[in-house]
């Protein structure tokens, strides 16, 4: 393994998660890509990843494409979810669910957030390593 090459199997694992998300589309292409289309509020990003590189700049540059996708669409990271003020009258049982399934779904944006900068951090790490060995 040269010193660019890296496993990297947490690409794969934030693509699965995405996939799995209410308004992300996933589709393979024939040279075994993965297009995600990534919808949030009305408005849409396409991001292209390819999950069997195992360029550590090519993987470094679908993280950050990735992570400007969900910028662009108004997800930000380490936020906390706060609730719309509760109107003066009584909630009605459908607003609280309303409120509830908003909050489910900023909770699993934030949890692909974490995913991205954990597998992130664990693919430097994998490619330090490798600097290494190939070093001594």
């Amino acid at each position: 393994m040269s010193r660019e090459e890296t496993q990297d199997q947490g690409l794969a694992r934030v693509a699965e998660q995405l996939c799995a998300m209410d308004g992300v589309g996933c589709t393979t292409l024939e040279d075994r890509r993965l297009e995600l289309e990534i919808c949030h509020k009305g408005d849409s990003r396409t991001v292209l990843l390819d999950i069997l590189s195992s360029d550590y700049r090519l993987q470094k540059i679908q993280y950050g494409r990735l992570r400007d996708a969900l910028s662009d669409l108004g997800i930000t990271e380490s936020r906390t979810f706060v609730a719309a003020a509760p109107p003066q009258r009584a909630i009605t049982p459908l607003m609280r669910a309303a409120r509830e399934n908003q909050k489910k779904e900023f909770e699993a944006w934030q949890a692909v957030w974490q995913s991205i900068r954990k597998a992130e951090k664990a693919l430097d790490v994998a490619y330090e390593i490798a600097q290494m060995q190939s070093y001594y």
